[in-house]
């Protein structure tokens, strides 16, 4: 479904965007002109890997999961992005194909930009320009993580350290965390690298210890500073 929020709207959804967080009323209200406003239900299919570039995509609402496939056909998540993120934009920067599919995590609402709009905006805007590197380099930074985690961690001490990447992002005043919606064991087995069964055995164990609490709607981490030592621990072992 394609709908147009009012103005006001539109530019309170996109200043959040951290890319556009340089940019005033009147430019996001220009480029909110330009956007055409999506809103998805879940685990819809928004892009497909390998796909020509055309657009960019402002996640203003939601969540959605960029994933690719092994040749043997194994789910594997590069990233979840939430509200204030974009995707699309390093096919727009080079013209080379989508690197992965994303789908919607939950019922999500997008704005898209051409990538010609996109780069014209880039161009004509250079503090947007130095905002999209820091993005980059963060999301670099990020890849040597996992990078690091896969050539070094077993398979549950990588779930430890996805667990503590989820919590860091739910964490509240007294060092617990509540990921809401609760991440499925197909889910973190994607975004480690394992399997469902690795997961189910990796959050027993951290249950028995009294560590986490696990629902349908949500998982709960009791102390992310134990959870922190645990994770480092297995990174010096």
């Amino acid at each position: 479904m394609t709908e147009q929020p009012s103005g006001s709207v539109s530019v309170t959804a996109l200043r959040q965007v951290r890319i556009l967080s340089s940019l005033n009323d009147e430019q996001l209200a220009h480029l909110a002109d330009q956007c055409t406003w999506s809103r998805y239900d879940g685990a819809t299919e928004v892009l497909i890997q390998n796909t020509p570039c055309d657009q960019v995509y402002f996640v203003c609402n939601g969540r959605v999961s960029a994933k690719t496939f092994s040749g043997a056909g194994k789910e594997i998540t590069f990233a979840e992005l939430t509200s204030g993120d974009v995707f699309g934009e390093l096919s727009a920067l080079d013209g080379q194909p989508r690197s992965s599919f994303v789908v919607t995590v939950e019922e999500s609402l997008l704005a898209s930009l051409s990538a010609q709009a996109f780069n014209a905006f880039l161009d004509k805007h250079p503090q947007m320009m130095r905002s999209l590197m820091i993005e980059l380099a963060l999301r670099l930074r990020q890849a040597d993580e996992k990078v690091f985690e896969f050539s070094t961690l077993s398979s549950g001490n990588r779930i430890h350290a996805e667990l503590l990447r989820l919590a860091r992002a739910h964490r509240a005043s007294d060092n617990s965390a509540q990921i809401t919606p609760a991440p499925t064991h197909a889910d973190l087995a994607s975004r480690t690298n394992t399997t469902r069964e690795s997961v189910t055995r990796a959050l027993n164990r951290l249950k028995k210890d009294g560590l986490i609490d696990t629902s349908r709607q949500c998982l709960t981490v009791h102390d992310i500073n134990t959870l922190t030592i645990l994770a480092q621990a297995a990174a010096q072992d």
